[in-house]
């Protein structure tokens, strides 16, 4: 397991399962029942938690006692089967900047930054697939960005952390340009990296994100870098390819996760024209 990762579960556990007032911190886990279990889903609804939230502290308790019943610790997990009923269809809807602003942050950038908005706004690399890219993974010839690996939080190089996550991503003439200038001036690297450090080691993201920052603040616009993902599988949808290719170069590991995040964005079908051609098909 990742050190981020376990410092996700950690916390998981730490602000919702064992909270004092929701939490379930006073059990044992041979004690817990679904009851238990559905009441602490409950009071953490009540308690101002999202329903993401509470969905994903009750995965993290569930993993726990699977890991427990792998020990020899118990016979039956008491998370398996509760649920967190969604309030909506669409769980979470991606904030997707304008194509203005992430024009105008392009234009603003300095020569050696420009790449890194360029291949991100239009590649949808994540932060920890951009630092972990490499010159070998970019195909000028073929024109394709291969995913292959990752910079997690503590700059330790890993796989991808989903199989979903090894891709292909179809890079365009903007992305590649930019990176053939950006190839000749780039800090040499031991590990090859596209976007090293200065002095060619793993690139801390907080560098990245103050760098972005100062260059929001220059042109007046408000994002986050993964905001540039978002933006980047915007102009995919809009460009009509489907939800399974998106799905792919996205790193998705379902077309349910894709829909979540992306649904609204797809064109709604004018369901009204379509059957009048049906009804027209056969009554003429």
């Amino acid at each position: 397991m990742e050190r981020s990762t376990l410092r996700g579960y950690s916390d998981y556990v730490r602000l919702h399962l064992t909270a004092p007032e929701v939490g379930i911190g006073d059990k044992l886990i041979a004690q817990l029942t679904r009851r238990h279990v559905n009441e602490l889903r409950d009071r953490l609804l009540l308690n101002g938690r999202s329903e993401h939230l509470t969905r994903r502290a009750s995965s993290v308790l569930k993993l726990i006692l699977d890991h427990a019943i792998d020990n020899g610790q118990l016979f039956t997990n008491a998370a398996t089967g509760v649920r967190v009923i969604k309030s909506s269809r669409i769980e979470h809807k991606a904030p997707v900047p304008s194509k203005e602003a992430i024009r105008a942050l392009i234009e603003a950038a300095d020569e050696d930054f420009k790449p890194h908005l360029i291949v991100s706004a239009l590649g949808g690399l994540r932060a920890s697939e951009l630092r972990g890219l490499r010159w070998q993974d970019v195909d000028f010839d073929k024109g394709f960005l291969h995913i292959r690996q990752r910079a997690d939080a503590y700059n330790q190089m890993g796989k991808p952390k989903s199989r979903a996550g090894f891709r292909d991503i179809p890079a365009g003439p903007m992305v590649l340009n930019a990176l053939r200038r950006w190839k000749l001036r780039c800090p040499k690297s031991e590990l090859g990296l596209v976007f090293p450090a200065p002095q060619g080691g793993i690139l801390q993201h907080t560098r990245t994100q103050d760098r972005f920052r100062k260059l929001q603040e220059k042109v007046e616009v408000t994002m986050r870098w993964h905001d540039l993902r978002h933006f980047a599988v915007s102009l995919w949808i809009e460009q009509g390819f489907s939800i399974k290719e998106i799905m792919t170069f996205a790193g998705h590991s379902s077309i349910q996760m894709t829909m979540e995040r992306y649904g609204h964005l797809f064109p709604s079908p004018d369901h009204q024209k379509a059957m009048a051609m049906v009804e027209a098909k056969l009554l003429g």
